[in-house]
């Protein structure tokens, strides 16, 4: 299961939602809303749908069909996907849990977001996490700022970077994907994408 974080409000349900619907998509994506004011939003998930699909594809990784369930509100994220309100999205296979798409839209998020989660559907399953977090965060356009920055964490081993992107702690799960980010820049440099997807060491 793979996490992204997200600066959310904790949002409370909508005063009108529709039965859980999906907008017109193409054949390979699939999405699924609880309240109807996340329909306005699908075109935009489609759009970084298909632009992360060719990204993908162009680095060798083959996107299968996905599937976005959408939670109504924070709370039922965190009820659905036993996650902390301010994570985003989480991806377990092919099918990924976000917050409310509206939601997203609002922090400038919701196409950095599906990127990320994209990237973990397509990844080679053997890679560590905390490279398959940091790789993520680049392909999604998210990781610049943390590439140079100094994150408290430059002495941690692999497996105990791992371990603390497992933490439900915001500021430690902020340093760590900093971290993360940080080494799998390092390793894009130094190897190119395709060498950093075959590195599999822990």
């Amino acid at each position: 299961m793979r996490r992204l974080l997200a600066v959310l409000v904790l949002l409370a349900a909508h005063a009108f939602s529709a039965p859980a619907g999906g907008g017109e998509t193409p054949r390979g994506l699939t999405v699924r809303y609880s309240d109807v004011g996340d329909k306005a939003y699908v075109p935009a998930v489609t759009r970084a749908w298909r632009s992360a699909r060719s990204d993908l594809e162009a680095l060798g990784l083959t996107l299968p069909p996905v599937t976005i369930r959408v939670a109504k509100d924070a709370r039922d994220f965190a009820r659905a996907t036993g996650e902390a309100w301010f994570v985003a999205a989480v991806t377990s296979g092919a099918t990924i849990h976000t917050q409310r798409l509206g939601a997203l839209q609002v922090r400038g998020s919701l196409p950095l977001t599906i990127r990320h989660e994209l990237f973990h559907v397509a990844q080679p399953k053997t890679l560590p996490r905390w490279l398959a977090e940091g790789l993520a965060r680049i392909f999604a356009g998210q990781g610049a700022a943390a590439t140079n920055a100094k994150t408290g964490l430059e002495h941690a081993s692999n497996a105990e970077l791992d371990r603390l992107l497992a933490d439900r702690d915001e500021r430690t799960l902020n340093a760590a994907y900093a971290e993360a980010t940080r080494r799998a820049a390092r390793l894009v440099h130094e190897r190119g994408w395709r060498g950093a997807l075959r590195w599999n060491r822990s």
